[in-house]
């Protein structure tokens, strides 16, 4: 719901545009994709030493280049302009053991101890590079990255920082060439769906040298040294709910829940040092255990982030006085806050909601007021965004699940409108579901509600059950499965209910998780008269091209292979969920926008689509992996899955300049589902 604050800002640009001869206009895909973004998916603020700056990077599509620039921002916390210190490149893809996933890297910067400098990360010409800037107007310097990328860093104190680098680059490219010229022999992570290229690897294993940053000389790293490393935050940093907040008096922090004690929960504690040695404290208030993110000492105060309400849909900041073990509220809202920090007497956070892109902020951690350090982009406020509501749901097993309903722009009261589902996650900024493939607000203005769902999740099941144990039961019975539709199913029910929407056009779209979603409800409902995947479906194929080592994982698990002979329930589990073997019972025309690293899956399925007549389409998004990552492709997906859903629920047509023979081919799927 638009506050009335954010409410009476909008009317007031649109009437101040509208003096001037300008109308506020609905956002487009584009609007959506040139937004600027901050931080990364984790948080990327960092504060000072003293609390007096904060340093951000802040990326924006550069369409014309296909890329991304970064550049290195640093403000006042009390409040003040940022200026510009540094130049961060490109965006640095996230690699796993099984190749990248298309996912950036956090990189956050990091303060030297006395706080005069900053080093960070920065990607220029495919080159991952460590570079150092002083607060005082000095030009920023390359510390490593010439012959090998940097995997990490850390400060060992102002004047030296400890380094670890992948093998040199030449190495790495001797490896693709004596591949290329005698073939080459798979390892355990070989990945044959993904690519049938030998990946950039070297038995040579990484190594970590201290370097001067003063005479820019460096050294091999001692055992102590490199142990560091491990002692401080990795690039990316490593999924952690535990939030340490460290002074020279008191730590704050989250214990996880009791390994093996499923009644077990996070809860919240403080050590401090004082004359007489130590002190350990532990919260025993209800609301210091349960989904916590955060905490950091301010004063006499602990101050922690958890996520509150229906399906934990809502964060909230809580201080704890441990002298009087008293908890308070401090501010509760539908957003998002990554990154908190604290600068001396505040919070400093990323912050976002349904209707904000990500804002840096200051929190009063007395009275909860929230005030912008830092909006990098105002023009959003400009652009006529419709109502958001919030709405609950409970699924067949009894988890709670929330989704942000987004209204059509010019809504007509008593009038039914198609409606477009997005997932999995509806938190913070509502840009466009898991991987932003599905743009809401530019969805809204084309004439349809929009559900942004956020998933159910085992959130009793999973303090009875351990977790390995519950992912396998969920996994064979199909509950898991079962869960999400039936709670997709009850809120497309309470639209209905409220005469809110058309039944006969309900799209549904997803990528990851969500589209496992979708393949699930297209084979087993008449529900969705349209559909947009950017994930392949599960298939057979995915055990017999994937990696050794995912095998051995998954098997180590429980999970087992497809073959009919297996004992145990598996082989009827690739019976059921192998959407290929289902298609006959695809009636919802279908757009799959796979991604080159992904896309071999898909085909099966697309094989015998076609085999049956039925309305779909693919493309393949060349270099693409899970997540698309190229602006171009982004924007590609964006604008046919909208088309898509145009061409099928509204009956529009749009021609595509780059591809004008689409129209046809589209008009050719029609008659043919039509048995014309």
């Amino acid at each position: 719901m638009v506050g009335s604050a954010r409410a009476a800002a909008i009317v007031g640009i649109a009437t101040l545009l509208s003096a001037f001869g300008v109308a506020a206009r609905t956002p487009t895909a584009l609007d959506l994709l040139t937004l600027s973004e901050l931080g990364d998916y984790r948080g990327g603020l960092a504060v000072s030493p003293d609390g007096a700056y904060v340093a951000v990077f802040e990326r924006r599509a550069n369409l014309s280049e296909d890329r991304y620039d970064n550049r290195l921002l640093v403000m006042p916390s009390a409040g003040g302009p940022p200026r510009v210190i540094g130049d961060g490149g490109d965006v640095i893809l996230r690699q796993t053991t099984y190749g990248f996933t298309g996912a950036f890297t956090d990189r956050p910067p990091s303060w030297s101890p006395n706080g005069r400098a900053l080093a960070y990360l920065a990607m220029h010409q495919d080159r991952v590079e460590l570079w150092r800037v002083a607060l005082n107007g000095a030009a920023p310097e390359r510390l490593a990255g010439a012959e090998a990328d940097v995997l990490r860093f850390a400060w060992l104190d102002d004047d030296q920082i400890i380094v670890e680098l992948a093998p040199a680059r030449a190495t790495l490219e001797a490896t693709v060439s004596r591949a290329e010229r005698l073939g080459f022999h798979p390892d355990v992570n070989f990945t044959p769906y993904a690519s049938l290229q030998v990946a950039r690897t070297s038995a040579v294993p990484a190594s970590q040298v201290l370097i001067d940053v003063r005479t820019q000389q460096s050294r091999a790293a001692t055992d102590h040294e490199r142990a560091l490393l491990d002692a401080r935050p990795r690039a990316p940093i490593s999924i952690d709910a535990v939030a340490r907040d460290q002074t020279p008096e008191a730590l704050a922090w989250i214990a996880p829940r009791t390994p093996g004690d499923t009644a077990s929960a996070p809860r919240l504690g403080l050590y401090r040092a004082n004359g007489d040695g130590s002190d350990v404290r532990m919260c025993v208030a209800d609301e210091c255990s349960g989904r916590m993110l955060g905490a950091w000492t301010i004063g006499a105060e602990v101050i922690f982030r958890r996520m509150v309400g229906h399906g934990d849909g809502r964060t909230a900041l809580y201080a704890w006085d441990w002298s009087r073990n008293t908890v308070r509220v401090i501010r509760q809202a539908d957003e998002e806050l990554f990154g908190c920090a604290r600068a001396r007497d505040r919070l400093v956070c990323l912050q976002e909601s349904a209707l904000q892109p990500r804002q840096v902020v200051s929190i009063n951690v007395v009275t909860g007021a929230l005030s912008a350090l830092y909006d990098p982009n105002p023009q959003w406020r400009a652009f006529d965004l419709t109502r958001v509501e919030l709405i609950e749901g409970v699924d067949a097993y009894g988890n709670e699940s929330f989704a942000h309903l987004v209204f059509p722009t010019n809504y007509v009261r008593g009038r039914r409108y198609p409606v477009v589902i997005v997932q999995y996650r509806s938190r913070g900024f509502l840009r466009g579901g898991v991987g932003g493939e599905y743009p809401i607000h530019p969805l809204a203005a084309r004439g349809y509600f929009v559900l942004s769902v956020d998933r159910p999740e085992w959130r009793g099941a999973e303090t009875q059950a351990p977790y390995r144990e519950l992912f396998l039961r969920t996994e064979l019975d199909g509950s898991e499965n079962h869960m999400k539709q039936s709670a997709l199913e009850a809120m497309l029910a309470e639209l209905d209910r409220r005469g809110l929407s058309d039944t006969r056009r309900v799209g549904i779209t997803g990528l990851s998780d969500g589209a496992e979603t979708v393949y699930w409800a297209i084979t087993r409902s008449d529900l969705f008269a349209a559909a947009v995947v950017s994930t392949p479906p599960t298939d057979a194929t995915a055990w017999t091209l994937g990696a050794e080592s995912f095998r051995r994982s998954m098997i180590e698990e429980g999970f087992d292979g497809p073959w009919p002979e297996m004992p145990g329930p598996w082989a009827a589990w690739w019976s059921t969920n192998a959407t290929a073997l289902h298609a006959e019972a695809i009636e919802t025309p279908l757009l799959m926008n796979l991604p080159e690293s992904e896309a071999m899956m898909g085909f099966p399925l697309a094989t015998r689509l076609s085999e049956l007549g039925r309305p779909f389409d693919l493309y393949v998004y060349p270099e693409a992996y899970h997540v698309k990552w190229r602006p171009q492709q982004i924007l590609s997906a964006q604008n046919r899955a909208m088309d898509w859903l145009d061409f099928w629920l509204r009956g529009v047509e749009h021609d595509d300049p780059e591809e004008p023979e689409r129209r046809q081919r589209w008009r050719d799927l029609r008659a043919r589902a039509l048995g014309q």
